[in-house]
């Protein structure tokens, strides 16, 4: 497989940054600086947005291996900042993920592009989870350290570690990829990869012998007009997802918190619903294999909007855990999953329209954050950005379900 070391290994680095700040960022920004804290959360959801085109603009003009070193650097020179200066921690952690979500869009985009050229493109799923492991061993591992030892300088220590491994991951990704790349060239291997991807506009490049797509034959065989037709809607239905588990996650610590719990049980809160999105991201093929993708998809945005609607009343671990399980279990599969089918079906050109549409769900989340954050959270409560969370989950929902019947 394709760099299959390097890219778990920089999904894993990246995403136990990710699982620190979920379970316990959030928490120890609002109790160091809490008159920026609103404003740096929504910085966060406005580093998204601005990411998006930065990275797509870097990786045009300097190429993959280059592009992702920099971006690397980014998260490396922040969250070290960050634990040299923990005073600077609500203008580092902003930068962190701009850098940060940049450098995983462009990972996650030249993946499904390699395992595309490769026929393996039902293989992401399972270099994925390493993400989701790294995710669960720093919620749990950090819950209980910081519990015996406080959260503040133990949180940014570890966050300064993970933007070293970060960098470190990203280095050896840009070597393999521009060994790859060399030792390719002249022949029909990933120098050739941009061409055939474009000549291939219905995605048949995309070998998916594992995957049940639940669509008939003539749906991979749908014309450039019609498929360019279908990409908007189905790249909103994955963004909205994303959108309202970056809506929920940012939040859902403070909340939690809120709630009377210490970081021990915040962690464990925020690590055993993790475990099931592992097991999710390790079986999600074979699932994929008997059921139909699209009825699958309406089940998970069914199962996270329940979710997100129940949150706010289950302040108790033992309801919160098997919610929040249930819940990881479900996006873990739906995301790469929908990834595939979507581009097996409507060809390359639905990452545009999934960047495009996720960038302005992300621009008017931000501008809102910037907004109303703090108001509609001390008038209307915790309950209304799961409110938001809920009603994007029944959007998409509808969305697969529209698909499903067809």
């Amino acid at each position: 497989m394709t760099h299959y070391r390097q890219w778990s290994a920089a999904f894993a680095s990246y995403f136990t940054f990710m699982g620190l700040w979920t379970a316990f960022g959030p928490s120890t920004l609002m109790a160091s600086s809490p008159q920026a804290a609103p404003l740096a959360l929504a910085c966060i959801t406005l580093a998204y947005f601005v990411a998006t085109p930065f990275v797509r603009l870097l990786w045009m003009r300097l190429g993959f291996a280059r592009t992702v070193v920099l971006m690397g650097g980014g998260v490396c020179l922040a969250l070290c900042t960050a634990a040299v200066a923990p005073q600077w921690l609500a203008w580092c952690v902003p930068l962190a993920f701009f850098f940060g979500s940049g450098s995983y869009t462009l990972c996650e985009t030249k993946m499904l592009e390699d395992l595309a050229q490769a026929g393996q493109g039902h293989a992401f799923g399972r270099a994925r989870k390493w993400g989701s492991f790294g995710f669960l061993a720093a919620a749990a591992v950090g819950g209980a350290v910081f519990s015996l030892g406080g959260v503040g300088r133990a949180f940014t220590l570890a966050l300064g570690l993970c933007g070293l491994a970060y960098l470190a991951c990203c280095i050896a990704l840009a070597r393999a990829s521009h060994a790859a790349t060399e030792g390719t060239r002249g022949t029909q291997g990933m120098a050739n990869a941009a061409p055939a991807l474009r000549d291939d506009p219905a995605g048949q490049s995309l070998s998916t012998p594992a995957l049940h797509l639940g669509t008939p034959d003539s749906a991979a065989q749908t014309s450039t007009s019609t498929s360019t037709g279908q990409r908007w809607p189905g790249a909103a239905a994955v963004s909205g997802m994303r959108l309202a588990e970056a809506i929920s996650t940012t939040w859902f610590g403070a909340w939690w918190l809120s709630t009377g719990h210490g970081p021990l049980q915040t962690g464990l809160l925020c690590a055993l619903p993790v475990a099931a999105e592992f097991l999710a991201l390790w079986q999600g093929g074979r699932i994929l294999a008997r059921y139909s993708a699209p009825a699958l998809m309406l089940a998970c945005c069914a199962v996270s909007a329940a979710r997100w609607l129940a949150t706010p009343f289950c302040t108790e671990l033992w309801c919160a855990v098997p919610l929040q399980s249930l819940h990881a279990f479900s996006f873990g599969f739906f995301y790469p999953a929908s990834l595939i089918w979507l581009k097996h079906s409507y060809g390359d050109g639905f990452f545009h329209a999934r960047y495009a549409t996720e960038a302005a769900a992300r621009a008017l989340t931000a501008a809102a954050s910037f907004a109303a954050a703090s108001w509609v959270i001390a008038t209307l409560g915790y309950g209304a950005i799961y409110a938001a969370s809920t009603l994007l989950a029944v959007l998409s929902g509808l969305w697969w379900w529209r698909v499903w019947r067809i």
